[in-house]
């Protein structure tokens, strides 16, 4: 981590359409402020990778689609203990992998202290490099969101 900024870290694959929220959301904040009080990660799909990433966090905000059954471009927000439950009900393809990272580090005691979810509700995995509309509807409120965080995580 650089400087102990908070991370951003996105996850998804960016060819199944809403699958890649996280990895569209990380390259959009590349072109904003926020970058400047947190760094910015693409997660893309390989979970275990991520677990050093993880494990030195201190600040962790997750960026994923994620499947809830709720309605498509839903914004949900988990912390804490929350994202564990919720990773356990498969809510994306990639997150078991995901899941098995934050179990490592939590066995290992080196999860983070501070660690939220951002997930949107998809309404497509099909192939497609584009997001669909209700998802990239809600992308507003979910970069307003993520500022929300990160301001609450680091003084102004």
């Amino acid at each position: 981590m650089i400087n102990n900024k908070p991370i951003i870290l996105g996850l998804g694959n960016p060819l199944f359409q809403d699958e890649g929220l996280g990895i569209h959301v990380i390259h959009r904040l590349m072109n904003e402020d926020i970058s400047n009080r947190a760094e910015l990660i693409d997660g893309g799909t390989d979970a275990l990778a991520l677990l050093g990433l993880v494990e030195e966090a201190e600040y962790l905000l997750i960026i994923d689609a994620i499947n809830g059954d709720d309605i498509p471009g839903s914004v949900r927000r988990f912390a804490g203990q929350e994202i564990p439950f919720f990773l356990s009900s498969r809510m994306s393809p990639h997150q078991i992998g995901f899941q098995e990272v934050l179990a490592l580090a939590r066995m290992r005691g080196r999860l983070p202290d501070h660690i939220v979810l951002l997930g949107v509700e998809p309404l497509s995995l099909d192939w497609g490099t584009k997001l669909t509309t209700p998802v990239a509807a809600s992308l507003p409120q979910l970069t307003k969101m993520i500022y929300e965080q990160i301001n609450s995580w680091v003084e102004l």
